[in-house]
């Protein structure tokens, strides 16, 4: 029951993404592309401090990849980037809340 109303979750993340998007001139960026599967993701994140106040993503891919962008970028506004630096990838599986093969 749990994992149909994860699967749900993730495809509302799929279908309207959060913080889907182009910045300009981000104070941070990165690209990852899985050669596997085909997959892309970027991300910009916009700082005060060290303290994330913007974020935006933009990519291709499978639901799965652009849901957890999206459920990502709502996690880390208002991280600082210590924070992001310990954000792993256990935590970004536990986020969506199945399990993958």
């Amino acid at each position: 029951m749990m994992e149909d109303l994860y699967r749900a979750y993730i495809l509302e993340h799929y279908k309207e993404p959060h913080n889907k998007g182009d910045m300009e001139h981000p104070d941070r960026f990165a690209a990852y592309a899985n050669p596997f599967c085909g997959d892309r993701l970027q991300m910009g994140v916009r700082l005060e401090g060290d303290r994330v106040v913007d974020v935006r993503f933009n990519g291709a891919g499978c639901a799965i990849s652009q849901a957890s962008a999206s459920m990502l970028t709502d996690e880390i506004i208002g991280k600082t980037l210590a924070e992001l630096a310990a954000i792993t990838r256990d935590d970004i599986f536990a986020m969506l809340g199945i399990t993958l093969s």
